[in-house]
């Protein structure tokens, strides 16, 4: 079963195709196939000259299996994530100079992607080859694209008359003024947005929408200048694409600096972080989780009780029962998806806030990604990934402000009681939600990064109150007030008005991608690979640590000798977990080999069969557990007579090597089931140190070292039949097979023929039962 040690063991340094996997925020298991320089424009299908786009970028075109991605040389500028099944037709330009090889790529609402490839001509057509195959491949997506596309905001925004409830107001906006239609259009879905966040009783939109939609979003609109900024991103979109189209140019990032349309930000937020391209490929997965799970009850279930009506109660949603019910839905579906991450506080919080934005199958998916792939390991039973990205802070303040730095440290001030709510709630428990929510954008489509530019922004601007400060109370208490003052002047007492409009949370902004701009997402990886070992190590020996004070009875054992077993448990647990994996993967291949026999597929059906671990239990996530193949390993590695020793030299002879192999047999499964004492098919470490203690710290105790391999082959009774005498004799072979000479066997054979001689039922002391209940009687 996963232990805390086998999860963190498994993180290895991501491979090159994961890093363009996530450079691109695509689905797991795209892999770029092939890549080709080129030259990439959009053309808006709109005759509208002021709607055309002028901008070329020069980068690399990519494709995997389902998605054509473009990249800038800058890798800032452009970038593009095509999803093929957005594809209506793909064609190739006549163009007036020889030797240029362009295509034009239509999606499916017409936008046209003009690819220019920058080749020889048999690379550029070998791609096109390799597009043409793929874009046949995903024809039945391209069937679940219409219904999926009718639920995203975005068509709304572009074309308001879809929505029945705002198309009398689009109407009466365009006839009743000389706005152009475009505005009319753009102002009756702003409006319409507005109202439909105002009113509690109107019925749900036609698109995804959060809880804001029906319970009013947090902030002021006017203060927040929603109409405007919803003007921006409907020019925007009308000529970059839309929902899974959208194309990422400059004005991209600019428009997400400014803060988000609160209509807008749930399907922009599912856009950068790619969990949008995850809820297309399993629609419906959310519901049918649900349905599957219905009325079950889990330890991770318990706990989400717990915390559900502590999650933003300060939002008027959160105060009924219609949005605890939506944060029960996707919490329990988080938790039946992932049984060994299950749940641990935090993932309510940032549920509760994604849901105000977000429908309950947006959030789900969200959460998924978070979890997956923009914050690894924040909500596990170890918060491995937080505990490493505080060490990463702790490290960047050291190096970005070293004053802030030694006096913290001289006055054993604990940064981590700051910087662990800010990241773990990604800042949403620090500060007012609307500005929280301004951080999650940036979060959102810039990665990781933007939480430590912030936090060190932070630091900074508060550096002379903290340099004045000496206890954990007053730390705290500059960093509350700060954050209280947000929404101030930062430059009250300025003279030019638009100094004194900037506000303490702009200024906030502007220091955390100016000043410390230079912080990428290639310095958090790298920082990140610097401290992994070293947190390893830490969580590990927490982890021993915990589980030896935890044991109800140590036997015999001292706490060191306990840590000794552990070790070797855990070390179990990783070889048995890669080593199924192994078997997996082989039988897999196996398995789609063509031209195998009957016998070869089911001998990798079997295989395959044999792999598979028994389904966990929710306690087993909780303590850690070996299950019997598990088990093998251990007691191999405990027990000389457990396994088996080969001399291995090479075709030279010169070098040679001791390879163990584990040696099943029927004694260590009757040790594993003695072992067992809640039946369950697992053993715990306090079963393990249980089982340990009398075979270990029996020497030179002869006589109870029998007693307890004779009760192992009676089943717990007093006696054996002549069946149970051979199995046990068969196990003193076993045992003493590597023995050198063969005085072992004749010990044996002599054990057996005087049992046989006795007669009955043997006793554990060679004496038959008949004869003692006659002694009985006599006497």
């Amino acid at each position: 079963m996963s232990t805390i040690s086998h999860s963190l063991r498994d993180q290895k340094e991501p491979s090159r195709s994961q890093i363009f996997t996530h450079s691109f925020s695509l689905p797991n298991g795209q892999v770029p196939l092939s890549e080709i320089p080129a030259v990439l424009s959009l053309s808006n299908p709109e005759d509208d000259d002021d709607a055309q786009e002028d901008e070329v970028y020069a980068g690399r075109l990519a494709l995997t299996q389902r998605f054509l991605c473009f990249e800038s040389l800058d890798r800032r500028s452009c970038r593009m994530s095509l999803p093929l099944y957005c594809v209506r037709r793909v064609e190739r330009l006549n163009t007036k100079r020889s030797g240029v090889f362009a295509l034009a790529v239509v999606v499916w609402h017409g936008m046209r992607v003009i690819v220019q490839l920058n080749a020889l001509r048999t690379q550029c057509e070998s791609f096109c080859s390799l597009l043409r195959d793929h874009l046949r491949a995903v024809l039945p997506s391209m069937r679940k694209l219409k219904p999926f596309t009718a639920g995203c905001y975005s068509e709304y925004v572009l074309n308001p008359s879809l929505d029945p409830a705002n198309a009398d107001k689009a109407k009466e906006v365009g006839e009743g003024s000389d706005v152009p239609e475009k505005e009319a259009s753009a102002d009756a879905a702003t409006t319409s947005a507005a109202a439909s966040s105002s009113s509690s009783s109107s019925s749900p939109p036609p698109y995804h929408a959060g809880l804001g939609a029906r319970f009013k979003y947090p902030g002021d609109a006017r203060k927040l200048r929603e109409k405007s900024k919803m003007k921006l991103w409907r020019s925007y979109l009308s000529i970059h694409g839309r929902s899974l189209t959208t194309t990422r140019y400059p004005q991209f990032l600019r428009l997400v600096q400014v803060g988000l349309p609160s209509a807008l930000r749930g399907e922009i937020w599912e856009l950068t972080s790619g969990s949008i391209f995850n809820r297309f490929d399993h629609q419906g997965e959310f519901e049918a989780i649900l349905k599957e799970n219905e009325g079950r009850k889990t330890t991770a279930t318990e706990e989400i009780e717990k915390d559900l009506h502590r999650s933003l109660p300060e939002y008027v949603g959160f105060q009924n029962e219609e949005g605890i019910n939506s944060l029960r839905r996707v919490l329990y579906a988080f938790s039946f998806k992932n049984p060994e991450q299950g749940y641990t506080q935090g993932l309510n919080i940032l549920a509760a806030a994604f849901l105000i934005y977000c429908s309950e199958e947006q959030t789900y998916f969200l959460l998924d990604t978070l979890c997956d792939r923009l914050l690894p390991g924040y909500f596990t039973q170890s918060m491995a990934g937080t505990i490493l990205d505080r060490r990463v802070f702790e490290n960047l303040v050291q190096r970005s402000l070293p004053l802030i730095h030694e006096h913290l440290v001289r006055t054993d001030i604990q940064l981590s009681i700051a910087s662990l709510p800010w990241f773990l709630s990604l800042y949403i428990n620090s500060m007012p939600m609307v500005f929280a929510f301004r951080i999650i954008d940036c979060f959102m489509a810039m990665g990781p990064k933007v939480l430590f530019q912030v936090a060190l922004a932070i630091l900074k601007i508060n550096g002379e109150e903290i340099l004045s400060v000496t206890d954990d109370g007053a730390f705290i208490n500059v960093l509350r007030n700060y954050f209280a003052t947000l929404g101030e002047s930062a430059h009250p007492e300025a003279t030019n008005p638009k100094h004194r409009n900037i506000t303490n949370f702009q200024e906030l902004l502007v220091v955390a991608f100016r000043e410390f701009g230079v912080i990428t997402t290639e310095t958090i990886a790298s920082e990140r690979k610097r401290f992994r070992q070293e947190i390893v190590d830490e969580i590990e020996l927490f982890a021993k640590r915990s589980a030896v004070r935890q044991l109800r009875d140590l036997g015999r054992f001292s706490k060191d000798q306990a840590g000794v077993v552990y070790d070797h448990m855990v070390e179990a647990i990783y070889r048995s977990r890669h080593e199924r994996q192994a078997k997996e993967a082989a039988a897999a291949v196996a398995a789609q080999q063509g031209g195998l026999s009957e016998k070869d597929k089911a001998a990798a059906a079997e295989a395959m069969l044999a792999a598979k671990p028994a389904p966990p239990t929710s306690q087993d996530f909780k303590e850690m557990r070996i299950d019997y193949e598990t088990f093998l390993i251990f007691i191999s590695e405990m027990a000389t007579w457990a396994r088996d020793e080969y001399i291995v030299s090479n075709l030279s002879g010169l070098h040679e090597r001791t390879e163990k192999k584990v040696a099943e047999h029927e004694l260590v499964r009757r040790i594993f089931r003695a072992w067992d004492s809640e039946k369950r098919g697992t053993l715990s470490f306090q079963d393990v140190i249980y089982g340990l203690s009398p075979i270990v710290f029996s020497s030179g105790d002869v006589l109870s070292s029998v007693s307890w391999f004779f009760k192992l082959h009676s089943e717990g009774r007093e006696s054996l039949t002549k069946d149970e005498v051979l199995r046990l004799s068969e196990s003193l072979l076993y045992l003493f097979r590597n023995e050198p000479g063969e005085g072992y066997l004749a010990a044996v054979s002599q054990l057996i023929s005087q049992a046989f001689s006795v007669g009955g039922e043997v006793s554990p002391h060679g004496v038959a039962l008949e004869r003692e209940e006659k002694a009985a009687i006599s006497a």
